[in-house]
């Protein structure tokens, strides 16, 4: 009679135990760094009541003159003029869960409510991505392909110091082919110009580049957006909230999570934001 053999796979497969890991294997999520490069400044006075902030502005004065003596000048005026910030958009993202599913499984509770407030914050850079119309002159071209080169990231910058665009507070969100142009860009990776780090060996941009704060998001596609934070604003009247509710009432065993954000978004000038596409 012929050795017989005490298989995994055969013999003893109904006592092979099965272990379930506790932690889970993350999903790649892209960046969403928008929300947090533009102005935020007015949602602080849209948290209590109302649906929309009126933002005003007073333009400059034409130039001064010179008088004589014994020369009167006129008085001048200007007109103010006035935008909308109205609070208009709900984002939303709930799911349901069962209490056997609570019971049975792995707890995941805690991963699925952050993937809902992910999704809320993707959606958020979307609308912020959509609204971003610069003026008829910011919108330009890449002056090979779609491949940006400091010649392009300079007449981006050109454009907003022409238009007396402040110094601070500018960025640059590129995607990914325009991100990994930057180092074939000797004067951001160059020893000669970087005063610490190796840009070439730690796959890492400066943090600054030609004036600009450098972001990253694949949202981004093949446009490069070069701005003044100001551009845009977004105010939040009510943050990522997230609630619970028992489903009972309905004869459900289980619970529903809603998790909401309301908010509204102006781009309040076309002047300083420059696309190059």
């Amino acid at each position: 009679m012929a050795d017989q053999l005490f298989r995994a796979g055969a013999e003893t497969s109904v006592i092979v135990p099965e272990i379930w890991s506790s932690n889970f294997y993350d999903v790649l999520l892209q960046s969403n760094p928008f929300q947090q490069l533009i102005d935020s400044s007015y949602e602080g006075e849209i948290a209590n009541l109302g649906d929309t902030v009126r933002i005003s502005t007073i333009p400059e004065f034409s130039e001064a003159e010179v008088i004589e003596e014994d020369q009167r000048a006129n008085a001048d005026a200007v007109t103010i003029t006035q935008q909308n910030l109205v609070i208009n958009k709900r984002i939303v993202k709930d799911f349901k869960v069962t209490k056997r599913s609570l019971m049975q499984s792995l707890p995941y509770m805690d991963k699925v409510r952050d993937l809902a407030a992910f999704s809320i914050v993707k959606k958020i850079q979307d609308i912020i991505i959509d609204l971003t119309v610069p003026a008829g002159a910011n919108a330009i071209s890449y002056d090979s392909g779609t491949t940006l080169d400091l010649a392009d990231i300079l007449e981006a910058k050109e454009i907003l110091d022409a238009l007396n665009v402040p110094g601070g507070d500018r960025y640059m969100v590129m995607g990914a082919a325009q991100l990994n142009d930057i180092f074939n860009i000797q004067g951001f990776t160059s020893s000669d110009f970087i005063v610490s780090g190796a840009p070439l060996i730690t796959g890492e941009i400066p943090s600054m580049l030609a004036g600009f704060n450098p972001a990253f998001t694949t949202a981004a596609g093949a446009v490069t957006y070069a701005f003044h934070r100001s551009y845009m604003t977004v105010a939040a009247q009510q943050g990522m909230a997230t609630e619970e509710f028992n489903l009972g009432v309905n004869g459900e065993r289980g619970s529903r999570i809603n998790t909401d954000w309301l908010g509204g978004f102006r781009q309040l000038d076309n002047q300083r934001v420059v696309t190059i596409s």
